[in-house]
């Protein structure tokens, strides 16, 4: 469980979903993510993101460990920072902070599917479709909901494959 705002706690999925974001619940800040669009106009090429909410390192030498992978909308902007309604969030596979979230590279059943994230262990430069995915989900959209996936029917390109 992680603190919340205002002494609530964010233990679960269902606590981040509705909630505007940045600022992030105590205890979590984002540790990256990928705009999305339901259109081809540059215009809205943020109008949706999936992105991972990790809890911060505990020190310097620490590694932040991560918690969710959400879905959200663009709710607004504070100065140059997006804000984002949260529509989903799923639990980040526990002991599987190696792997990497991956958006609009991946396939299902060897199809190329521009709406699937995926948590990819890229560990090698010799293949160049990584198969190692700890979760995976296609985002629904305009609802902004992940349709969960079985792994074992996705992967997704290798970006440090030397053919590339």
């Amino acid at each position: 469980m992680v603190d919340g705002p205002a002494g609530t706690v964010v233990g679960a999925t269902t606590d981040l979903i509705g909630r505007v974001m940045p600022p992030y619940p105590a205890g979590l800040d984002e540790l990256g993510g990928s705009c999305v669009s339901a259109s081809a106009g540059a215009a809205h090429v943020c109008d949706y993101s999936v992105g991972v909410l990790a809890t911060p390192a505990v020190d310097q030498a620490g590694e932040p460990v991560p918690r969710f992978v959400v879905a959200g909308q663009l709710a607004g902007r504070d100065g140059a920072r997006a804000q984002w309604r949260i529509t989903d969030a799923q639990p980040y596979p526990a002991g599987r902070s190696d792997y990497y979230l991956q958006f609009g590279t991946c396939r299902v059943n060897g199809r190329d599917d521009a709406h699937v994230a995926a948590l990819v262990r890229q560990h090698d430069t010799v293949t160049e479709w990584l198969k190692d995915v700890a979760w995976a989900g296609r985002l629904r959209l305009p609802d902004a909901r992940f349709d969960m996936l079985d792994v074992r029917t996705v992967d997704c390109i290798n970006e440090a494959y030397y053919g590339l």
